[in-house]
């Protein structure tokens, strides 16, 4: 027996990071000794994800008595493979967190076509953190409509949007690195001098919210490097053209989405979604992305996050549910 659990802390430590679902389970009943199978495991993790499910859904408005602090929504999605016959052959699943002040945060996640839709999920998760109709909602994403969407089908008033500001800070980096790499070729910090002044001012305008100067001057470059002799330009120049065009297109989608992230920042209030980027790693990624590429149902998917969520929740103990049923 002392064999046996050396061996099992040895496979939790090296071999279940990268082990398939199926080698885990068949692991697992080795080492406990049980005649059970695969799908036994499948059907006990469907049953208690289910009862979580439930448990959620019928129990928010007994576990929301309090707190009139400001809630926060932290949401992103993330792409998974579907299984053959499906669709398509992928599908999206929306994870994310609920913060709200003087508790824990609620991490949730839904897959589509399922009976339960994602914006109930979310409404049951916003109303376990305390939040009640008609209180203020902030929203932090990439800028997707439909995540957005999600949380104003579940909380069915405005919400506040709140662009991600990391999102912002990649775009911009792309462009100061693509001008970095030419600004000294030909002399082109000269004959393109609207880009040289404003590449590195743009930063500073969109993180104190001044939109509107860092949309006129996005266009004041775009139409520079649309003059005869470099609109047909090859390489890095149109590189830089393309960048700077898709930020334009970013700034006319979510222009009233940012905010003075300075200001927030230095008042301790939040200004990206990493929150969500953290549940996507722990619900989703971990179990069916990056290095596991298996194929999922819509069903399947959505039930192993609900279990994961309620274990780094712990919800799953506190609902004292019967997992030998």
């Amino acid at each position: 027996m002392e064999e046996q659990r050396r061996n099992w802390s040895e496979f939790r430590q090296n071999s279940a990071p990268v082990c398939p679902f199926e080698k885990q389970l068949v692991y697992l009943i080795s080492f406990c000794r049980r005649q059970e199978s695969i799908i036994t495991g499948r059907n006990r993790l469907a049953k208690v994800a289910d009862q979580i499910e439930k448990w959620d859904v019928a129990c928010p408005y007994r576990l929301s008595r309090a707190g009139k602090s400001p809630v926060s929504v932290f949401i992103d999605g993330a792409y998974i493979r579907a299984v053959p016959g499906y669709q398509s052959r992928h599908f999206e699943i929306a994870m994310g967190r609920v913060v709200s002040e003087g508790r824990a945060p609620r991490q949730f996640a839904g897959a589509p076509h399922i009976a339960t839709g994602k914006h109930d999920i979310v409404r049951a998760a916003m109303r376990a953190q305390g939040w009640l109709p008609g209180r203020d909602v902030s929203v932090f994403s990439d800028g997707e409509v439909g995540l957005q969407n999600i949380v104003v089908n579940a909380t069915r008033q405005p919400v506040t949007h709140i662009l991600d500001w990391f999102h912002i800070s990649m775009r911009l980096r792309h462009i100061e690195q693509a001008w970095e790499g030419i600004k000294y070729l030909q002399d082109l910090n000269v004959y393109l001098r609207d880009v040289a002044i404003h590449v590195p001012r743009l930063r500073h305008l969109l993180w104190s919210g001044y939109v509107g100067e860092a949309s006129e001057a996005v266009k004041q470059m775009l139409a520079q490097l649309d003059q005869p002799g470099f609109r047909d330009a090859l390489g890095k120049i149109r590189r830089l053209y393309e960048l700077i065009g898709n930020l334009h297109t970013y700034l006319l989608q979510n222009e009233a989405s940012i905010v003075n992230y300075c200001r927030r920042y230095w008042s301790g209030l939040p200004i990206s979604s990493s929150p969500a980027e953290s549940a996507a790693n722990s619900l989703v990624n971990a179990r069916m992305n990056k290095k596991r590429q298996m194929r999922w149902s819509p069903i399947g998917a959505h039930r192993v996050p609900q279990v994961r969520a309620a274990a780094a929740d712990g919800r799953l103990k506190k609902a004292k549910l019967n997992l030998a049923a």
